[in-house]
């Protein structure tokens, strides 16, 4: 019997001793979500059913330590809740680098932290021929569509990514990759030096940071790549017409056509080509009117530049943010392609004048934008010595962030 009990009791202590701890329960309720084109960081909680007054407050907190206004589409945030709807915590990550907090102590008040991942930049290389296009040839090398763009953005003034580039084209470009402890790639930094090479056409860009923090990129002579006008003013699928004179899809009779047009999806952004003041927006004639259809150009915009020049912008879809006397610098989104006025499908017309004359954007002689100091040269001349270096010796890595 004696024996009995004690296997007993053994098997009951075992049975304890390997008994699962019960699963501990979170009491805190998560909110999540990722700001929209249009909306702010208040309105998407407020939308979440979570009370004003508490919403207001938080990101009040928050935005003493990251101005909201630099929001952009797609940052996400986490809000920490008890089940009496008290936020104990608001997160809020712009990037995969740092992570802006709002955290409730123990007395009810809020206090701010921001985390930052522990990061490095390695600086690479990448080179490349132009088989169909551009964007294809860096994305087939293993790149990300970021950097293809970025690439792009730095010869915009000179090449039209759109047209001019041939099947044998070559490009290299040294640029940051910004990698975590243990060298995963986190995101991409800056291009340093970029090369384009065609038939045509054979630069070298250097990135250089003056006196003052600003950042361009120049020859290595100092002479900006940085022009006065894009090269187009919106990304586009083909020009549809060219400068010159034609027979008009819808009326059939020949008569001058003034400007370029660009053939583009419905709502494709158009950017200020360069800048200048608005001048003019609204529907705006330019073909005789046809069928009581009024204003050929439909809804337009124009711009007065520096030097005597305007440009135009027609059949747009709608308009941007920027009204009559607003300024607007280069790249700004003035409009949205649409196919308004005297028009057979979507596309912008894109007109240049020069005192009250109208040029062929695709001849203008574009002016570059200041050089490189004189006074900074030799700075420039040792950053330039340097990344050719990096170029020779494709890769190298730089002190952490």
């Amino acid at each position: 019997m004696k024996i009995f009990f004690l296997l007993f009791f053994t098997a009951l202590l075992i049975l304890s001793c390997t008994k699962e701890e019960p699963e501990e329960i979170d009491p805190y309720i998560y909110v999540t979500g990722s700001i929209k084109s249009g909306q702010t960081l208040a309105s998407i909680m407020i939308e979440k059913n979570i009370e004003n007054a508490k919403v207001y407050e938080v990101v009040n907190k928050l935005d003493s330590i990251y101005n909201l206004r630099r929001s952009h589409p797609a940052d996400s945030f986490i809000v920490k809740m008890d089940t009496l709807d008290v936020i104990h915590e608001l997160i809020y990550i712009p990037d995969k680098i740092h992570t802006y907090r709002v955290i409730r102590d123990t007395s009810n008040i809020f206090f701010t932290r921001i985390d930052t991942l522990q990061t490095t930049i390695k600086i690479d290389v990448c080179r490349g021929e132009i088989v169909s296009s551009l964007y294809q040839s860096i994305i087939d090398g293993g790149e990300g569509p970021a950097v293809a763009v970025m690439f792009s953005q730095i010869f915009q003034w000179d090449i039209d990514f759109f047209i001019d580039p041939q099947k044998g084209d070559k490009f290299q470009f040294a640029y940051e990759q910004i990698v975590n402890e243990n060298g995963d790639f986190i995101e991409y930094g800056e291009i340093l030096v970029a090369n384009y090479s065609s038939r045509n056409y054979d630069n070298i860009a250097y990135r250089y940071t003056n006196k003052k923090g600003l950042s361009k990129y120049y020859d290595d002579s100092g002479k900006s790549f940085q022009k006065a006008f894009l090269k187009s003013p919106l990304n586009y699928k083909r020009i549809s017409s060219y400068f010159g004179m034609r027979r008009h899809p819808i009326t059939k009779k020949i008569w001058m056509h003034n400007g370029v047009d660009y053939a583009a999806a419905y709502g494709t952004p158009v950017e200020a080509s360069a800048d200048g003041t608005i001048i003019h927006r609204g529907w705006k004639g330019g073909h005789p009117t046809v069928g009581g259809r009024k204003g050929g150009y439909g809804k337009t915009i124009m711009i007065r530049h520096s030097n005597g020049y305007k440009t135009l912008y027609g059949h747009l879809s709608s308009y941007g943010k920027h009204r009559v006397g607003n300024r607007v610098k280069q790249h700004d989104v003035i409009g949205y392609v649409g196919s308004t006025g005297l028009s057979s499908g979507n596309h912008l017309h894109y007109t240049i004048y020069q005192y009250g004359k109208a040029i062929n954007p695709l001849k203008l002689k574009n002016v570059s934008g200041p050089p490189v100091p004189k006074k900074e040269m030799d700075d420039f001349k040792s950053v330039v010595d340097s990344l050719k270096k990096i170029v020779i010796t494709d890769s190298i890595e730089v002190d952490s962030l």
